[in-house]
């Protein structure tokens, strides 16, 4: 198995991170009323809540934004640098799609499914509280990951101290793209789940909705919308 390209990983990935970062804060807010302790920008989305409220629209672009990166993240691990940097049209288009590998199979709706999902009204205006904790958790795991293939590409900067909840164990081993892969399908899950959810009215679902909550939007699918 060829080496996998951990620089250009650990870019899309941290993109990724900032983008849930922010979403965070603004969920928090809107949630809570306030911001968090932790917000690393908290005048700067003061006046910008001032100036632009967070809508459904704004949602629909923080996400579109975390999965374009997660998405390359994954489609570019065994690409070379050089040529990833380059990025034809055509590989643009490729690598910012979710991923169809095996990993990621119980991600997938049918065909079928898809195109009804599509025709579903919504429940009504969207319940930023269901959001909120599903991101605050992807954002907790993507943390965990930079901090994990930013040791594989001898990376420290920001992500040189191990965060909370890793085990000892896992950080004492190198990371495999077996392993890599299970925290990725972790990630993509919970924000399945907040976008899936985010009209609902009460977090109680059916088990049969279950799975609809953590399949890939097809929203952000190719050819519903402009990249």
């Amino acid at each position: 198995m060829s080496r996998l390209t951990w620089k250009l990983i650990l870019f899309n990935l941290s993109e990724a991170h900032d983008e849930l970062d922010e979403l965070h804060c603004r969920l928090h807010v809107l949630t809570y009323r306030e911001l968090p302790d932790d917000c690393a920008c908290k005048a700067w989305l003061s006046e910008r809540d001032r100036r632009h409220p967070f809508t459904e629209f704004s949602l629909h672009a923080r996400f579109d934004h975390a999965y374009h990166h997660l998405n390359f993240a994954w489609n570019v691990r065994r690409t070379p640098e050089k040529r990833a940097w380059q990025c034809a049209t055509q590989d643009f288009l490729r690598w910012g799609r979710f991923p169809r590998t095996k990993e990621f199979a119980d991600l997938w709706l049918a065909k079928a499914d898809i195109q009804k999902a599509q025709r579903e009204p919504g429940f009504g205006s969207v319940n930023f509280s269901l959001v909120h904790a599903p991101i605050l958790l992807a954002k907790h795991q993507l943390g965990i990951l930079c901090y994990l293939v930013a040791k594989e590409c001898g990376e420290n900067s920001r992500w040189g101290v191990r965060p909370d909840g890793l085990n000892e164990e896992v950080d004492a081993q190198p990371l495999t793209e077996r392993e890599f892969a299970c925290w990725m399908h972790s990630i993509y899950a919970k924000l399945n789940f907040a976008w899936n959810s985010r009209k609902d009215k009460t977090p109680v679902v059916r088990p049969l909705a279950v799975r609809r909550r953590r399949c890939f939007p097809p929203m952000f699918m190719p050819g519903t919308l402009t990249r």
